[in-house]
């Protein structure tokens, strides 16, 4: 009873996941605007472990996006999906990768201020959406696969990669399913990242000044955004015309 009452709450939590990490917000807001924040995270090395945390929840994300076969591990949010089972590259190591790189991102935006009560809310509450979200993935994939699913599961982890058993993706690397699928992670990490470092140096210096590489980088996003969502639209615009 208590397992099919957290699949129902994992499919409710599938369908509003996107903007669920929004929630996060005004406490993090409050925690650095209210707390003292220790010297430290205005370290170099310090930013470099953050934002290393963000690189290769990034990396991962859009090394499994690039790769995995259509109609699997998209961006759905109606309903699960799955036209194959996905048993290689990425998911040859760990059951759900895509939640392991959200998670090092997570990690990445929350640990910047140095507010280590902050981080712990933050993987409390993400523990709590994606384990019933992975329930919920999970028995719609062993109903949909039965005994192959059961016996990948059976030999892969959830969560935590093994170290072995690596096997290579089935397909190849596609750059245009990466900048589909991807782009708008990288705009909303972005945008959750500059307003994280612009709070912590407002409270380490009195001025909101985020240095050029930031607006840079925030250019850079905002335009690969702009563009594949117009193409998206003209598209779209030229289905519909046929």
């Amino acid at each position: 009873m208590l397992v099919e009452q957290l699949r129902r709450q994992g499919n409710w939590l599938f369908r509003q996941r996107s903007w669920l990490p929004l929630l996060l917000l005004p406490v993090v807001v409050a925690a650095i605007t209210g707390e003292s924040l220790p010297a430290w995270v205005m370290h170099p090395w310090w930013q470099a472990v953050c934002a290393g945390c963000i690189l290769l929840g990034l990396l991962l994300r859009g090394w499994i996006a690039a790769s995995v076969p259509e109609g699997t591990s998209g961006r759905n949010t109606a309903q699960q999906q799955a036209e194959r089972l996905n048993t290689t590259g990425a998911y040859a190591l760990v059951r759900h990768p895509l939640y392991a790189a959200n998670f090092l991102i997570w990690s990445g935006i929350l640990l910047r201020p140095g507010i280590w009560w902050l981080w712990a809310l933050g993987a409390a509450v993400f523990a709590f959406i994606y384990e019933r979200i992975a329930l919920a993935e999970e028995e719609f994939l062993e109903q949909r696969f039965g005994e192959a699913f059961r016996s990948w599961a059976r030999r892969t982890p959830a969560f935590l990669p093994r170290l072995h058993g690596y096997c290579p993706p089935e397909e190849p690397f596609r750059w245009g399913q990466l900048l589909r699928r991807e782009y708008s992670t990288w705009l909303s990490t972005a945008l959750a990242a500059a307003l994280v470092e612009g709070l912590v140096r407002w409270r380490m210096t009195g001025a909101v000044a985020l240095p050029p590489t930031w607006w840079v980088l925030l250019g850079a996003v905002l335009a690969v955004a702009a563009v594949l969502r117009l193409y998206k639209a003209l598209r779209r615009g030229r289905a519909a015309a046929q």
